[in-house]
């Protein structure tokens, strides 16, 4: 392991604070982020899509895929696929959810098993809104918790990743952008004249255990500048959690809500597999950082300057000190291992990101 890796200074941290909810930093969206609707919001920002299942596209992993996989089950999964199957033929997809969650992670490893997934998800979306009360939320989270499996497992093959984040989205519109999302998963707060979204993000909502940035409160409800929020307008903002993960053998960062993708960028990592695996939290946020290297202080727009417009640096463990999400100013490098340990990112992707997590992000790096 490298010891220190670039470290980074704080230059005009209280203005940058005082400017953050003003700044949108959308820019391209390439990450495939929850889509508002159609992609188009209502003026009040009221997201054009309703709580109905049955509008919603069921993405399955493709032919190609099933031709490859194996018809006979592992023996580890033989077990679980009996038991799945079992409970779908007599309609309680519910059941058959339960079997594959409580099952070691691993078993997730077989072809067989990994389509019986996708089954019992578009099983339990078909049954969403046939449910009473607050069962059909309950299936759809259900569903949403077997397409994050999928997406986390390593044997998955890249079409069922491209089914299951596809599908966790459609999840997420339905669960937190529509205007039908449940209060379980979503505050609505009625905006009031002399409000501001730093304000309610350090007040009301930190009280309420809410603890996602503004610039994604603003994403959620289809809308990209707070200054245009008016007095009465309802917003929608999301009660879980968001958190980081990079994955260092898809050179991919994906963003989190509730467990489940939301998002994902390209990401370059460190020479020599030196990006340290572990756990971290975000703990400083920077616009136009300056960079200290090699004991130099290297200013924010010098050319030398290779970490980009923005920084978001980890908190340092035992075994890694100085680690960071950055931009760069050599985009061919995102995607490969080029970096001093850090992980750099396209400058639109980073600044989009930058405003989307909070500080105390959870971030696992595998």
């Amino acid at each position: 392991m490298r010891g220190n890796f670039a470290m980074v200074l704080a230059v005009g941290v209280a203005a940058g604070a005082a400017l953050l909810m003003w700044d949108d930093g959308t820019g391209d969206d390439r990450s495939g982020f929850i889509k508002s609707g159609t992609g188009d919001a209502d003026p009040d920002g009221t997201v054009s899509e309703g709580g109905d299942q049955s509008k919603l596209r069921v993405p399955n992993p493709g032919p190609s895929d099933i031709d490859r996989s194996r018809e006979t089950a592992s023996p580890g999964a033989a077990a679980v696929i009996s038991k799945v199957r079992t409970h779908l033929n007599s309609k309680r997809p519910d059941r058959a959810a339960a079997e594959i969650l409580k099952a070691d992670a691993g078993v997730l490893a077989d072809d067989v098993l990994r389509r019986e997934v996708f089954r019992t998800a578009t099983a339990l979306r078909a049954a969403a809104p046939r449910a009473t009360g607050d069962i059909g939320t309950r299936r759809l989270l259900e569903a949403r918790k077997l397409y994050a499996a999928l997406y986390d497992c390593e044997a998955s093959t890249t079409s069922e990743l491209e089914a299951a984040f596809t599908a966790s989205g459609e999840l997420h519109r339905s669960l937190v952008t529509s205007a039908a999302a449940p209060d379980a998963l979503v505050m609505r707060h009625r905006f009031k004249s002399g409000e501001n979204l730093w304000t309610l993000r350090h007040g009301p909502w930190k009280t309420a255990g809410i603890s996602v940035a503004s610039g994604f409160v603003l994403r959620v409800n289809g809308l990209t500048d707070a200054r245009r929020i008016r007095a009465g307008q309802t917003l929608r903002i999301p009660r879980e959690s968001l958190s980081l993960l990079i994955r260092k053998d898809r050179f991919e960062a994906t963003l989190l809500l509730g467990g489940s993708p939301v998002a994902r960028f390209p990401v370059g990592l460190g020479t020599d597999d030196c990006t340290p695996a572990g756990h971290f939290k975000i703990e400083t946020k920077l616009r136009k950082p300056t960079w200290f290297f090699n004991g130099r202080l290297i200013p924010y727009g010098d050319p030398k300057n290779v970490i980009g417009t923005r920084w978001m640096g980890f908190s340092d463990t035992e075994s890694a000190q100085g680690i960071g999400i950055h931009g760069t100013s050599d985009e061919s490098t995102v995607g490969t291992a080029a970096s001093l340990g850090c992980i750099r990112m396209r400058q639109v992707d980073v600044e989009s990101l930058f405003e989307w997590v909070p500080r105390g992000c959870e971030v696992e790096i595998r």
